[in-house]
């Protein structure tokens, strides 16, 4: 066999760039990727509903900050950054956080009698680092949020999430507000079990929206529980203010958090000009 018979068993440059290009097309026809915006609304439609499934199974399976495997008081959430001085991450960091008592913590005390989320022996760790929505997706924040607006102004002002209180009676404090709607808290992820108290400067907490499932993989809070995104720009534009330039009405997607804590997706422009 003749060395240029040999060399034809192999591919060419040209050939293999060919075989790439194709694999590359048909990746982005399957997972609806466009280029350069990392796959628009519908991955980040997709981001958020398969951490909010991962906050659910974690529920399910009563991971907590422990590893003892025996936990109290168990709140698993999916947190949103709400920092308008952070142009970069505001409305677009998120991250998973889940907390409770460990049994190896407790010391004797009765784990009925704990019920600040902030104070040890109440302890938050992130199981996962933060993550990124996609290149020119934006977090919509609830429309009491008045130090982020938006250039755009859509009907009655109801293109934006909603997230009501917590439906059980904890107490708010400095660091954690179940109370509020939206609720929020301060946080800084950690793999390192701890006690929001203990998450000094060094540690760089932030303020963060909040969604959170009971531990029956249920929503735990009262009312609607919608997540709107939209397709714009976070601008700062002062100290602890930012807008968030969108283009139209057409840019907006949302989730909505089921009662029992599964989601639901939605491009359609009448269930996010719902106001309730």
């Amino acid at each position: 066999m003749s060395v240029r018979s040999l060399a034809r068993k192999g591919f060419t440059l040209v050939e293999l760039l060919v075989v790439i290009t194709i694999i590359l097309l048909i990746s982005s026809l399957f997972l609806g990727l466009s280029a350069g915006d990392g796959g628009g609304l519908p991955a980040g439609q997709r981001f958020i509903a398969s951490s909010i499934r991962t906050v659910r199974a974690m529920a399910l399976m009563n991971r907590g900050p422990g590893s003892t495997g025996v936990t109290y008081a168990n709140r698993y959430r999916l947190l949103i950054l709400n920092d308008p001085d952070d142009e970069v991450n505001h409305l677009r960091q998120f991250v998973i956080a889940v907390g409770g008592v460990s049994s190896a913590d407790l010391a004797g005390v009765d784990p009925a009698t704990i019920t600040s989320t902030s104070a040890a022996p109440y302890k938050w760790f992130s199981p996962e680092p933060a993550q990124m929505l996609p290149n020119g997706v934006v977090f919509v924040p609830p429309a009491s949020d008045t130090a982020t607006t938006m250039t755009l102004a859509v009907t009655a002002n109801t293109r934006r999430s909603i997230i009501g209180q917590l439906g059980d009676n904890i107490p708010a404090t400095a660091t954690d507000s179940p109370v509020s709607s939206p609720p929020w808290m301060v946080y800084a992820p950690t793999n390192q079990p701890m006690a929001l108290t203990a998450m000094s400067a060094d540690y760089n907490p932030k303020k963060w929206y909040y969604v959170e499932l009971q531990g029956t993989g249920a929503s735990n809070h009262l009312g609607r529980v919608l997540l709107v995104l939209a397709k714009g720009v976070v601008r700062n534009t002062g100290a602890g203010r930012a807008v968030i330039d969108v283009g139209s009405e057409n840019q907006f997607a949302a989730l909505s958090l089921r009662p029992n804590g599964d989601v639901s997706m939605t491009l359609d422009a009448d269930e996010m000009d719902k106001a309730k």
